[in-house]
C-alpha cells in the first residue's frame, strides 16, 4: 500500500514538473517573441534616425555650398566696391580738389598741403579716429572736406563729430579747424543746415565747376 502511495507521488511530480516546464517554455517563448519585436522596433527607430541623420547631412552640404558661393559673390562685389572706391578716390584727388584747393586759396587761405582720403589712427594705431575724404593745411588753418554726391541732414552731424575728434589731435594744436563739404545739386534744407553750422559748402554742379556757397545773414565759418 505505501509504495502505490509513492509511486503515485511520484507520478504527480513528474506531471506537476512537466507542466511547469510547459508554463516556463511558453513564458520564454512570448519573452523570446516580444525581444524580437523589441529588437525590430529599435531597429526600425535606428533606420529612421540614420536616414533623418543622412538627410539633415545632405542638407548641410547643400548649405555650405550655398554659403561658399555667396562668400565668393561678396568677395567679388568687396573687390568691386574697392575698385570702384579707387577710382572715386583719384576722382576727388586728382579733379575735384584741385578746384576746392583753387577757390579756398581765393579766400587767402593759401593752403600748401593738400591729401585726399586721409586716415588718423589712434595711439596704439589699432584703430581710427577719424577718416576725411580731403585735408587741406598750412601752417594756421586746416580744412577738413567731405565730399557727398547728395549731402543729408545726418552727413553734417557725422562731420560734427569727425571735427571734435580732429580737434583732439596733438598735429593740430594751435591751428583753427574748418569743416566743409564738396557737393552736388541736393536737396535746399541740409545745405542750409550745413551753412548755419558754420560750415563750408562748396556746390559741385560738376566735376569742372566748383563755387562756394555764401552764408546766410548771421551766420559765418565755424572754428573748431
Amino acid at each position: 500500500m505505501s509504495e502505490a502511495l509513492n509511486a503515485e507521488v511520484v507520478l504527480a511530480s513528474i506531471v506537476e514538473l512537466r507542466e511547469s516546464l510547459a508554463e516556463q517554455g511558453k513564458r520564454s517563448e512570448q519573452a523570446t517573441a516580444e525581444l524580437r519585436e523589441s529588437l525590430a522596433e529599435q531597429g526600425r527607430r535606428m533606420d529612421k534616425i540614420l536616414k533623418e541623420f543622412a538627410e539633415t547631412r545632405a542638407e548641410l552640404k547643400e548649405n555650405n555650398r550655398k554659403l561658399d558661393e555667396n562668400n565668393r559673390k561678396l568677395d567679388e562685389n568687396n573687390h568691386r566696391v574697392g575698385k570702384l572706391t579707387n577710382k572715386v578716390g583719384e576722382i576727388v584727388e586728382k579733379i575735384v580738389l584741385p578746384g576746392i584747393v583753387d577757390k579756398f586759396n581765393e579766400k587767402g587761405f593759401k593752403f600748401d598741403s593738400v591729401s585726399a582720403n586721409v586716415e588718423f589712427l589712434n595711439e596704439k594705431k589699432d584703430g581710427n579716429i577719424a577718416e576725411v575724404d580731403a585735408l587741406l593745411e598750412n601752417g594756421k588753418f586746416v580744412i577738413a572736406v567731405e565730399t557727398k554726391t547728395e549731402l543729408t541732414v545726418k552727413d553734417v552731424n557725422a562731420h560734427i563729430k569727425r571735427l571734435q575728434a580732429l580737434r583732439k589731435i596733438s598735429r593740430f594744436k594751435g591751428k583753427k579747424i574748418y569743416g566743409a563739404f564738396s557737393t552736388a545739386i541736393t536737396e535746399k534744407k541740409p545745405i542750409s543746415y550745413a551753412l548755419e553750422k558754420g560750415f563750408y559748402v562748396l556746390q559741385q554742379p560738376d566735376v569742372m565747376a566748383v563755387k562756394i556757397l555764401d552764408f546766410p545773414k548771421g551766420h559765418s565759418a565755424k572754428a573748431w
